[in-house]
């Protein structure tokens, strides 16, 4: 079970709050360019982009979901990142970051996922987490490579041809629940 708030030098990782965060997510959810690499994910209405917080929150189960990301020092909502189900059906657990256009190239993603990652193998029993990107999607890719995920190669998700990655738990990793 992920724990939360999680916060790093920068940023901190909270359940969404649908009514003050769909504006902030908009901005990346409501955004064509954005989400050209989130196939079926582009929301037309700031109230679309609420009631996907709404389920988002009943999405994630066992410590596991999809979380605000904020900066710390000011508050402003950034993007959304999470470990949860692979296409919220598992079994794998996926690791997955939006970040919105106006904090792009700041390295939120990277740091945010990478707090992620040493939460996932000192909270959970994980052994191994995936991601998977859109080919082109070169931004996604590039913070997978850098979070030290290996290339697996290419497969179907979700209707849509993607490239895949995985990392698994470092040999050193125990979770706290077995010291």
């Amino acid at each position: 079970m992920i724990e939360l708030p999680l916060e790093t030098r920068r940023l901190r990782v909270r359940p969404f709050r649908p009514g003050q965060d769909a504006a902030a997510m908009h901005e990346l959810w409501g955004d064509p360019e954005a989400m050209r690499f989130v196939p079926g994910s582009l929301q037309q209405s700031l109230e679309g982009t609420r009631a996907r917080l709404a389920r988002t929150l009943k999405q994630g189960r066992d410590g596991f979901g999809f979380w605000a990301l904020e900066l710390r020092e000011s508050g402003r909502l950034v993007g959304a990142v999470g470990l949860f189900p692979l296409g919220w059906e598992g079994p794998e657990i996926e690791l997955a970051y939006h970040i919105v256009p106006s904090a792009w190239n700041q390295g939120y993603a990277s740091e945010a996922g990478g707090a992620l990652l040493e939460a996932a193998w000192r909270e959970t029993e994980l052994d191994r987490v995936v991601a998977v990107a859109l080919p082109e999607n070169r931004a996604s890719t590039r913070v997978m490579e850098k979070l030290g995920l290996t290339y697996e190669g290419p497969e179907r998700y979700r209707g849509f041809d993607v490239v895949r990655y995985s990392i698994g738990r470092p040999p050193m990793a125990s979770p706290q629940a077995s010291l």
